[in-house]
């Protein structure tokens, strides 16, 4: 009688536990991470942090001053585009990393960053904002075309979308951050720039970070060098072009749509500074949760080209949504579904473009596939400046997600990298010096 009293509570505890055991297998790495590599992804998690916080500044900041200057909606976009712009210039980081290697144009992109947003809390005035933060997002731009090309070389290939998945996610985690600190700035006029102000905190980093980040393994001083150019033509070209329509065309879509989410909360649906960040902040913490682990860990088993078909129609059917709702329940449903495709297929791009072209070109090429990114940013802001007074913005953002969907199947064209060794031979080299810890 007492043994078989006991039989149903020592076989209900698998069946109760294993629903938690197979979220928690769906958010682990495939395989066990390295001593070593665990060292490197807690440097670069300062690196995603500042990323995600000081990149984001303009974001947070555009509303309140908006109102501040009196700016139009059209204004708007004049602004983020003129921004996006001259980022390009950004390039010129990425070539000199695939040239000197990486590690001095990282770090040079950090310090960028935060110093740009602190030279806008101070001097920022109508005239001189876009100058001023363009050149922060030409260091946010080169910061992460370089850290995700960093990490790529500096993991194994089991885990490699997932390393770059948790690298987004603390990149998240600082935009977040930044979230969190903006009814901060929602005293009145001029209180924006505290928004910027408190983002070029991580600059007290760059000492820490010039210490301890070393050159990339994967990394060779060739006497050699491939032109700016050379990923445009044969034989990279071929799988250049179909990736870099692919960035154009989704970047088309979500610079506008997450640049005016913001926008369309309190200055149209007449939220509150507070409320609109909050509901931004609890729905679309789960999706980059969910979607940056869960999708890095998908790319490494299932492979690069499957994850990424999926999460672009979950984060177009997300987006356009948003744009279509009134409801804060729907509304914070549809950025849920937006934020788990989009950050579901960074990781498994981040790698795929790295994992495409050879050591030598590899920065570079990353460098011009997130340039084809702005310039889809770019044209969708254009597309958007010139329409959306007639269309208005729900209908502007759904155009460009179509669009999105349609570009998609350039991804049939480029192959399979799951698995891939990034080396920059097809022999053993010597490690360079100063090469990350081992």
């Amino acid at each position: 009688m007492g043994s078989s009293s006991s039989g149903p509570t020592s076989t209900s505890n698998p069946a109760r536990s294993s629903p938690e055991l197979r979220i928690r297998k769906t958010l682990s790495p495939p395989e066990p991470i390295s001593r070593r590599e665990l060292v490197i992804l807690g440097l670069f998690a300062i690196v995603a942090l500042t990323q995600g916080w000081s990149g984001a500044a303009i974001t947070h900041a555009l509303p309140f001053a908006q109102e501040d200057f009196g700016w139009s909606d059209a204004r708007v976009f004049d602004v983020l585009a003129t921004v996006r712009a001259i980022s390009l210039l950004a390039l010129a980081l990425s070539w000199y990393g695939d040239h000197r290697g990486r590690r001095r144009p990282l770090l040079i992109a950090f310090v960028l960053l935060p110093l740009g947003n602190l030279a806008t809390a101070i001097f920022a005035d109508p005239a001189f904002f876009s100058g001023i933060q363009s050149v922060a997002r030409i260091g946010t731009i080169a910061l992460g075309s370089l850290a995700v090309v960093v990490l790529a070389e500096e993991v194994k290939p089991g885990i490699r979308s997932y390393a770059i998945g948790v690298y987004a996610l603390f990149g998240s985690l600082g935009t977040g951050l930044g979230l969190l600190l903006r009814p901060l700035a929602a005293g009145g006029a001029d209180s924006w720039r505290l928004i910027f102000a408190l983002s070029s905190i991580p600059l007290l980093a760059a000492p820490f970070l010039a210490l301890r980040i070393g050159e990339s393994r994967a990394y060779v001083q060739r006497a050699s060098r491939p032109s700016l150019g050379a990923v445009l033509k044969a034989p990279h070209g071929r799988r250049f072009w179909p990736m870099a329509g692919v960035a154009f065309a989704i970047s088309a879509f979500t610079a506008p749509a997450a640049n005016l989410a913001l926008v369309r909360l309190e200055n149209d649906l007449g939220w509150s500074a507070a409320a609109a960040s909050l509901l931004l902040a609890i729905t679309s913490a789960p999706g980059v949760t969910i979607g940056l682990l869960a999708g890095g860990r998908l790319s490494d088993i299932a492979g690069r080209k499957p994850t990424e078909v999926v999460s672009i129609v979950l984060g177009v059917a997300g987006g356009v949504a948003f744009y279509f709702l009134e409801s804060g329940l729907l509304m914070g449903l549809a950025i849920f579904v937006s934020t788990l495709g989009a950050f579901g297929f960074a990781p498994a791009f981040g790698s795929h473009r790295s994992e495409l072209f050879p050591t030598e070109v590899r920065s570079t090429a990353s460098a011009w596939i997130v340039n084809a990114s702005i310039a889809g940013g770019l044209t969708g802001f254009a597309a958007g400046r010139f329409v959306v007074d007639a269309w208005g913005v729900p209908t502007t953002i759904a155009t460009l997600g179509a669009f999105v969907l349609v570009a998609s199947v350039l991804i049939r064209l480029l192959p399979e990298t799951k698995g891939l060794h990034l080396t920059p031979d097809a022999e053993e080299i010597e490690l360079p010096p100063g090469a990350m810890p081992g």
